[in-house]
C-alpha cells in the first residue's frame, strides 16, 4: 500500500504567519484548548474563487480593520457544560397557583383598568385624545369629501354586483364607515362596499332570492340536490341582510376566541391570487350590462365558462346604445386616471372626480333624452328617500349558507387587515387584529339590521383616502355626512342613471387588480412554491367558483408547508480551513469534509412526518446503510468459515487434536479477518487533505503491505471508512416521540457497524424530551456536545488514540 503522506494534526501551530487563523490543541489532562486569530484564503482557494492579487491585497487591507477575537476554552460535552455553569431554576406552579395568578392579573376592578378597557373596545377615544385639530382637521375634511364622491357611484355599482338594488349600496356606504369610526383601529382604510365580497355574496343571493328566477346553478344541476329553503321565499335584500348577520356572528365569535391571527394562514400570494381571480368574475358579471344583454346568471362549478358561452350565443342581440355609452365612460375614466389625475393634484389634493361627473352627466342625459324608453336601456329605478327602519333579517336560511358566510367572513377580514397593516406600517402606528375582527363584526351586525349587506375595506377608496391626506377616521364622519344628505334629499335624482354607466365604473376600477398579473414573472423567479400557490388559487377561483377557490388555495398552501417540513434540506457540513466554521459543502468552495467524519445538519424539526425521511437521508449522505453493511459482513464471515471448514475436512487423516487445532486456527483467522485493515479509512482519502489546526501533534503515517497466512475479505466489505457521524441538531425546534425513537434506532444501527453517532447543539426542550423518553438508555449523555467543533475535536482525539493502539498489532507504522 503506498505512502499516504502526513495527516496534519497540529499541536500549538505557530501563529507567526501574518493573517493566518491558527487553532492550537494542547493536550492537558482532559482539557482541550484552542486559539483563534484572523485568516486569509490560501492561494489555491483564491485561484478557485477567481481572486486576483489586487483583490487579495484589498481583502488583506480590509481584514486588518476588522474586529479580531481570541478564544481559549476547554471543549464541552453537554453534561460537562451543564455541570460547570448553573442554569436558571425552572419555576413550576400548580394549577391552583396559575389560576390565582391569572385572577390577580386580569380579574380586578380599578379606574385605570376601566379606562384601558374602554380604550381597547373603543379605539376612537385614544385617537381623539391625541387629535391635533390644526394639523389634522383640514386634511380629514378634504379626504372625506373625496371618498364620499367615490362612495356614491361605487356603492350603487357594487350593490348591483351583489344582486341587490343600487340604493342599498348607499346604505352600506353610510352605516359601515359610521360604525367603524367607533370600533376600528386603522386610521386610513375606507369601509363600505367591495367588489370581491359583493361577488361572493351574489352567489347566495342569486340562489335563494325571489328575483333570481333566471339564475342557473350548475352544481345543483349536476348533483341534483335541492336547497333546504324554497327559492324565491325572500327578496334579494332580505337574503343579503341575513347572510350579513351570519357573517357578523362569525366575526364576533372569532374575535371573542382571539382568532384574529387566523388570517396569518392566508399568505399574501394566496390573497392576491384569490382577489385577482375574483376580479375576473367581477369583470364577467359586468360584461352583460356593458353589452345590454339579458342572460341568466350561473353559479357553481365552471359558471364562468357557461356565462361566456351564453354571452357569445347572444352577441348578436347587443344593445348598441348601451355598448357605446359604456365605451365612452371607460375611455373617459382611463384617460382621467392616466393623464389628468397627476396634473389635477397640483391644484388640489384630490384626483379628478370623474366617476361622480359621469354619474351626474349620465343621469342628466338619460332624464332629458329618456334613454330608458327610447333605447331600451336598463336604469337604476326608484330610489326611496331617507333611511330604512331597523329590522331583524330572516335567519331560517342560515342552514343553507353557513359555508358561504364563513368564507365571506374570512375574506372580508383578511382584506381589511391586510390593508390596515400596510397603512399602519407606512404611518408608524399599530392595529389590533382581534379588535379589527370585532369592529367588522359590529359593522356588519348593524348594517344587516338597516337593509344593508357585507362591508369591508376597499382597496381603491383606501388608497385615494390615504393619498388625499387622511389622518384619522374623522374622514369617515365627513363622508357619512355627505352620504346622509344624498340619501335624505338627492336620492330620487339618480333614478334615471343607466346601469351601463355603473358597469363601466366597476370595469375600470378593476384595473388595479388586473395589474397584479405583472407580479407573476418576478414571483416565478423568486419562489416557485409561491408562484404555484398564486396560480392554483387563481385557476380554482376562476374556473371552479369563488368559494371553492378560497378553500382549494388554503388547502394547497398547507400541502406545500407539509411537503417542505416532510422533505427539508439535509446539509453535509465541511470545515473552513483553519477555523471553527462549518458550512454546507454544496454552497461554499473552500470548505472540505474531514476524513472519517461526516457532519450532517437536518434543517427542520424531527417529528413523525419526516422521521423516516431523516433516516433515509442519513444513509444516503453517509453512503453507509448499517443494515446492509451488517448483512454483508455476516455473509462474508459465513463464506470464510465454510471455506476453512472445508479445508479442515479435507485433512481428515490428521488426529483429533490436530483437527481441533485447525478449527481453533480457523476461528482465530476468521476473527482476524474482520479486524479493520485501515481503521481511519485513510486509504480512500487524498493525502493532500489537511487537518491543520484540529488539535494533535503532526503524525507521519506510513502504511505497508504484509503477507497473511489466510485470505481476508476486501476492506470495503468488512470495514466502513466512516467512523463518526455528527448530527447538528441546532435546527430542531422540537422532537416528538417518533423522532426520539428514530434517533435511537439510527444510533443503535450505526453502533453495530462501529460508527459513533454524536449529537451537537441540542436545545433545552429537545434535551428535556430526550431525558423524559429514556433516550439516554440508548445513547450516553456524554455523546452530546456543545458545538460542532467540540465534537470534531473529540473525534480527532479518539482517532489519534486508535492510531497509537493500532501500532502495536498492525502493519501501520506511526512516526512522530
Amino acid at each position: 500500500m503506498p505512502h499516504l503522506g502526513k495527516v496534519a494534526i497540529s499541536n500549538a501551530i505557530n501563529a507567526g504567519a501574518a493573517g493566518n487563523i491558527n487553532r492550537a490543541f494542547v493536550p492537558d489532562g482532559d482539557k482541550k484548548s484552542y486559539a483563534f486569530t484572523t485568516d486569509i484564503s490560501h492561494q489555491k482557494q483564491d485561484l478557485q474563487a477567481g481572486i486576483t492579487s489586487d483583490d487579495k491585497s484589498k481583502n488583506v487591507e480590509e481584514k486588518r480593520h476588522r474586529p479580531r477575537y481570541v478564544v481559549d476554552r476547554a471543549t464541552y460535552t453537554q453534561p460537562e457544560f451543564d455541570s460547570e455553569f448553573a442554569r436558571v431554576p425552572a419555576t413550576k406552579h400548580t394549577f391552583k397557583e396559575q389560576a390565582g395568578m391569572f385572577a390577580r392579573e386580569n380579574v380586578y376592578c380599578s379606574w385605570r383598568r376601566l379606562g384601558s378597557l374602554l380604550m381597547t373596545v373603543l379605539p376612537f377615544l385614544g385617537i381623539m385624545r391625541r387629535y391635533r385639530v390644526r394639523e389634522y382637521l383640514l386634511n380629514d375634511i378634504m379626504a372625506g369629501i373625496t371618498v364620499a364622491i367615490m362612495q356614491i357611484p361605487q356603492g350603487m355599482g357594487y350593490a348591483m354586483l351583489a344582486a341587490v338594488p343600487p340604493v342599498y349600496g348607499l346604505y352600506v356606504s353610510f352605516f359601515g364607515p359610521l360604525v367603524y369610526f367607533f370600533f376600528g383601529t386603522s386610521r386610513h382604510v375606507s369601509i363600505g362596499t367591495f367588489a370581491v365580497v359583493s361577488l361572493m355574496l351574489a352567489g347566495s343571493v342569486n340562489r335563494l332570492a325571489s328575483t333570481a328566477s333566471t339564475e342557473v346553478n350548475i352544481t345543483d344541476s349536476l348533483t341534483r340536490t335541492e336547497p333546504s329553503i324554497e327559492s324565491g321565499k325572500y327578496s334579494a335584500i332580505e337574503v343579503a341582510s341575513s347572510i350579513t348577520l351570519l357573517v357578523a356572528f362569525f366575526q364576533l365569535g372569532m374575535s371573542v376566541l382571539r382568532l384574529g391571527s387566523l388570517s396569518t394562514y392566508l399568505s399574501d400570494q394566496l390573497v392576491v391570487g384569490f382577489t385577482t381571480g375574483s376580479s375576473v368574475h367581477v369583470f364577467t358579471s359586468q360584461v352583460k350590462r356593458v353589452l345590454g344583454l339579458d342572460i341568466p346568471s350561473f353559479s357553481g362549478l365552471f359558471n364562468i365558462v357557461y356565462t361566456y358561452i351564453e354571452i357569445f350565443k347572444r352577441i348578436a342581440e347587443t344593445n348598441i346604445a348601451s355598448l357605446v355609452i359604456s365605451l365612452i365612460c371607460i375611455v373617459l375614466l382611463v384617460l382621467s386616471k392616466q393623464f389628468l389625475d397627476d396634473k389635477f393634484k397640483k391644484f388640489a389634493r384630490t384626483p379628478v372626480p370623474m366617476e361622480l361627473l359621469l354619474v351626474i352627466s349620465g343621469t342628466s342625459l338619460s332624464y332629458v333624452f329618456n334613454f330608458g324608453a327610447k333605447y331600451d336601456l336598463e336604469i337604476v329605478g326608484e330610489i326611496p328617500t331617507g333611511l330604512p327602519p331597523p329590522s331583524l333579517p330572516p335567519i331560517d336560511i342560515w342552514v343553507t349558507v353557513v359555508s358561504d358566510a364563513f368564507a365571506i367572513a374570512i375574506v372580508a377580514f383578511t382584506i381589511n387587515l391586510s390593508l390596515g397593516k400596510i397603512f399602519a406600517k407606512k404611518h408608524n402606528y399599530e392595529i389590533n387584529s382581534n379588535q379589527e375582527m370585532f369592529a367588522l363584526g359590529i359593522v356588519n351586525a348593524v348594517t344587516s339590521c338597516f337593509s344593508g349587506f357585507i362591508s369591508s375595506a376597499s382597496l381603491s377608496r383606501s388608497l385615494v383616502q390615504e393619498g388625499a391626506g387622511c389622518k384619522t377616521q374623522i374622514t369617515s364622519l365627513v363622508s357619512c355626512s355627505i352620504l346622509l344628505f344624498v340619501l335624505l334629499f338627492l336620492g330620487p335624482l339618480f333614478e334615471y342613471l343607466p346601469n351601463c354607466v355603473l358597469a363601466a365604473i366597476i370595469v375600470v376600477a378593476l384595473k388595479g387588480m388586473f395589474m397584479q398579473y405583472k407580479q407573476l414573472p418576478k414571483l416565478f423567479r423568486h419562489s416557485k412554491t409561491d408562484f404555484g400557490i398564486w396560480v392554483v388559487t387563481w385557476a380554482s377561483t376562476v374556473f371552479l367558483d369563488v368559494t371553492y377557490g378560497l378553500g382549494i388555495g388554503v388547502g394547497f398552501s398547507l400541502l406545500t408547508i407539509i411537503w417542505r417540513t416532510n422533505h427539508p434540506q439535509v446539509a453535509v457540513m465541511g470545515r473552513l480551513e483553519d477555523t471553527n466554521i462549518y458550512k454546507d459543502i454544496s454552497i461554499y468552495q473552500p470548505v472540505f469534509e474531514l476524513p472519517c467524519i461526516k457532519i450532517v445538519r437536518f434543517e427542520a424539526s424531527l417529528y413523525f412526518a419526516n422521521a423516516e425521511y431523516f433516516r433515509n437521508m442519513l444513509y444516503a449522505v453517509s453512503e453507509v446503510t448499517p443494515t446492509k453493511l451488517k448483512r454483508l459482513r455476516l455473509r462474508v464471515e459465513e463464506k470464510l468459515k465454510k471455506k476453512k471448514d472445508s479445508e479442515c475436512t479435507n485433512g481428515s487423516q490428521h488426529s483429533i487434536e490436530s483437527h481441533n487445532s485447525c478449527s481453533s486456527r480457523v476461528s482465530a483467522s476468521s476473527d482476524e479477518s474482520l479486524e479493520p485493515q485501515d481503521p481511519l479509512g485513510l486509504s480512500n482519502y487524498d493525502s493532500s487533505v489537511d487537518l491543520s489546526g484540529l488539535g494533535h501533534d503532526y503524525v507521519d503515517i506510513e502504511v505497508t503491505e504484509t503477507s497473511a497466512d489466510i485470505e481476508k475479505p476486501p476492506a470495503s466489505v468488512t470495514d466502513a471508512d466512516l467512523k463518526f457521524m455528527i448530527i447538528d441538531c441546532s435546527m430542531f425546534s422540537y422532537v416528538d416521540i417518533t423522532g426520539v425513537q428514530t434517533l435511537a434506532q439510527i444510533i443503535k444501527e450505526y453502533d453495530e457497524v462501529d460508527i459513533m453517532v454524536i449529537l451537537v447543539s441540542c436545545r433545552h426542550n429537545v434535551r428535556a424530551m430526550l431525558q423524559q423518553s429514556g433516550f439516554y438508555k440508548t445513547l450516553s449523555a456524554d455523546r452530546l456536545f456543545l458545538t460542532v467543533h467540540d465534537a470534531v475535536l473529540f473525534a480527532v482525539q479518539s482517532t489519534s488514540k486508535h492510531l497509537l493502539e493500532y501500532e502495536k498489532t498492525s502493519s501501520i507504522v506511526v512516526h512522530f
